[in-house]
């Protein structure tokens, strides 16, 4: 699956590329606007065109006899594009625009001409890049310039170039005020940014894969989840503790007030995991490629989940909710693999677009009764579910392709006894197997297909719709604590 950025960024591009194609110009493979006024032309990629193979843009281009000087490569010149080689304007050439080479795979290197004064923003977002260099003539450079390049082993610039340097390998500018790029592959297990960077690109630090440990600045006031994006060896990010926007415990990341978990570090191997802190938001992709969390317990007063807070924790199998969650965004736990049950917290009001996207192995959700609104296929590509248990006496409003892809008469639908006629006459609803609750709607594990070992690894004590308690319930009933189920009187 394409990340978002690629994709947002893709559309925008191909919607604007659509009006370069009615002016651009075709010589010897490769498209250009011409500018007659200052006979200067520009590299631009026209809708639906990708180049590919051995691409030489020489310095001029002659239309009907005028000479044309190539200057720039437009935005998303090069983007998407299966090249196995390129050569760029070795004298004319002064602007790559942004997104010029944007999942552009198959290079490995490119060669910068001395004349470019101006990268772009995200300019060498490109896959395959292993080393880049840096000439002198370079002033410029946008946001996330070198960026999401897993394979990128060094980045080097020249040493007239008054701008940007190399400080232990890491990619800055000048004064090492802003730090641009810690190359994915290059070797060494910490590092420690300067107390002199203010500012970090967004892309700085992706696809780690031997740093282990990253310390942070009092300086530093902006952190994104993106900065750590699939950084699959980092397992803990630390924060200097004069830092006033930010904070860490255990090597994951809050906001200073502690109110969000931020950044779940990718590498980190505890298997099982709940906040350090009284949190209220768990923040948009915070355990994002998260591969060794097996449990998730969320405490009490977590109020909201983000968009894509869980997304591909792909061996996430118990998560238990407290009842303080009035919100899970969209996608926040698409493509956990290995989940296998969810009961979904008793306060929520929807069951957002893409919740379970891609959990393949999903056999049963139950879903409360506080939920009105069912959103657009949150159960995509969910082959084994075979159970939805649905609280509400009201059949919820549903998106039209709220149980696309799904074959529901292959799914039993369990709901309160009483309400089992209105889902047999209500569109879409009628078209499962709909079956009563064997009881009145109390949480009794057998009547939810709630099973206890769900949680049969998570320290503390449970009720049997996977609510996490406070010790030791002082109520009678039937409860899980350890490997047991226990029954209080």
């Amino acid at each position: 699956m394409k990340k978002i950025f690629g994709i947002i960024a893709a559309a925008l591009l191909l919607m604007a590329q659509g009006a370069w194609a009615q002016d651009a110009t075709l010589i010897d493979g490769v498209y250009y606007v011409l500018n007659s006024e200052d006979k200067t032309a520009e590299v631009v990629e026209p809708s639906g065109f990708r180049y590919q193979g051995d691409i030489v843009v020489p310095d001029t281009v002659n239309q009907d006899g005028t000479d044309y000087a190539v200057t720039s490569l437009s935005e998303g010149a090069f983007m998407q594009s299966t090249l196995t080689s390129l050569q760029l304007p070795k004298q004319t050439l002064r602007v790559i625009g942004p997104y010029a080479f944007l999942e552009c795979k198959g290079l490995t290197t490119v060669d910068i001409p001395e004349t470019v004064t101006t990268i772009g923003t995200a300019a060498f977002a490109a896959y395959n890049l292993t080393h880049l260099h840096i000439p002198a003539s370079v002033t410029e450079m946008g946001r996330d310039a070198v960026g999401e390049c897993p394979d990128l082993e060094s980045v080097t610039v020249a040493e007239g170039n008054t701008h940007f340097a190399v400080f232990d390998g890491v990619l800055m500018d000048k004064a090492q005020t802003r730090l641009i790029c810690y190359p994915a592959k290059m070797a060494g297990k910490t590092y420690t940014v300067p107390a002199t960077v203010t500012s970090i690109d967004e892309r700085a630090f992706e696809y780690l894969a031997f740093l282990t440990s990253v310390t942070l600045p009092a300086s530093v006031t902006e952190i994104t989840y993106r900065m750590f994006y699939q950084a699959s060896s980092l397992n803990e990010i630390n924060i200097d503790p004069a830092n006033t926007a930010y904070c860490s415990a255990d090597g994951v990341v809050y906001t200073a007030d502690k109110d969000t978990l931020l950044i779940y570090p990718a590498g980190k191997t505890t298997k099982f995991y709940t906040p350090d802190f009284p949190v209220k938001t768990i923040g948009p992709s915070a355990f994002t490629y998260a591969p060794h969390l097996l449990t998730i317990a969320i405490p009490e007063g977590v109020t909201t989940i983000c968009d894509a807070a869980f997304n591909y924790c792909t061996s996430l199998q118990k998560v238990s909710f407290p009842e303080s969650i009035t919100k899970i965004g969209t996608a926040a736990f698409g493509f956990c693999e290995k989940l296998e049950s969810i009961v979904l917290p008793p306060n929520i009001t929807e069951v957002t677009t893409t919740l379970l996207f891609g959990c393949t192995s999903l056999r049963s959700v139950t879903i409360p009764a506080s939920v009105t609104n069912i959103g657009m296929t949150p159960f995509v590509n969910c082959p084994n579910l075979t159970e939805i248990t649905c609280l509400a006496t009201t059949p919820p409003t549903l998106h039209m392709l709220a149980f696309s892809y799904l074959e529901l008469g292959d799914i039993t639908l369990y709901v309160p006894e009483e309400a089992v006629e209105t889902y047999k006459a209500t569109a879409k609803w009628k078209d499962f197997n709909v079956q009563p609750l064997a009881g009145t709607g109390i949480s009794i594990s057998e009547e939810f297909r709630v099973k206890s070992e769900e949680f049969a690894t998570a320290p503390g004590w449970y009720s049997l719709d996977g609510r996490r308690l406070d010790g030791k319930p002082a109520q009678s009933g039937i409860y899980v604590n350890g490997e047991r189920k226990v029954v209080i009187k």
